[in-house]
């Protein structure tokens, strides 16, 4: 019987493809790629304008586009993807992140990390944010206060990134950190708490503001 062939994150040229769980097995080969990607290109310094998604970037500025459809995975394997980001944006790229149908947990955290202006939506996507499983296995007793440290540090990181990249508060995240209460949230809620900067709607508009996702007549 021939084997299943796991869906693998990808990227060629500048597009990125994360449509299955993040971890070891399905990532190692995106994380090389983008190594590579970012050693290929020139520093350059951001445009002074956001473009909207229907304007044409200077082609001297390197942009990544990056397609999620991802139930999230393991935080170590994001945390090496978003190092690669900050790379990249340290180059002078732009971050293009394309949230398609799903963005949970570890995949959140991605699209979120997105370049400020240039986080996308489709209409009808989610995104959920909660505190995620740290995958942290405790062997003996005294690992315990070990185990509790990152699992503290985990959550600051984690606190912070969306701090820092959407309007959220720390009272909403404490919300969606709990299991019960997990953010999910709707591409309309996205963009009214700057979780996305655009929607696409399916009625074929980019949209940047609620009041115009509201709006359906053409």
């Amino acid at each position: 019987m021939a084997e299943k062939n796991e869906l693998k994150n990808i990227m060629k040229n500048n597009n990125i493809w994360i449509l299955t769980t993040i971890n070891d097995e399905t990532t190692s080969g995106l994380i090389q790629q983008l190594t590579e990607y970012i050693n290929s290109i020139k520093k350059v310094s951001l445009p002074c304008k956001i473009y909207a998604p229907y304007e044409t970037i200077p082609s001297t500025t390197p942009v990544l586009n990056v397609y999620i459809n991802s139930c999230g995975g393991k935080t170590l394997v994001l945390q090496s993807i978003l190092s690669m980001f900050h790379q990249a944006s340290a180059m002078g790229a732009i971050i293009k992140t394309h949230n398609i149908a799903r963005a949970d947990s570890s995949a959140s955290m991605i699209a979120v990390s997105g370049t400020k202006g240039y986080r996308y939506m489709a209409e009808d996507a989610y995104n959920t944010i909660h505190f995620g499983n740290i995958g942290n296995n405790i062997n003996h007793i005294n690992e315990i206060e070990f185990s509790n440290q990152y699992v503290k540090n985990w959550y600051t990181k984690t606190q912070n990134l969306y701090l820092r990249t959407t309007n959220l508060t720390k009272k909403e995240l404490n919300k969606y950190y709990n299991v019960e209460q997990s953010g999910f949230l709707t591409a309309e809620q996205c963009l009214e708490k700057g979780i996305c900067d655009w929607v696409i709607t399916n009625d074929d508009r980019w949209v940047n503001c609620v009041s115009e996702l509201k709006n359906k007549a053409r």
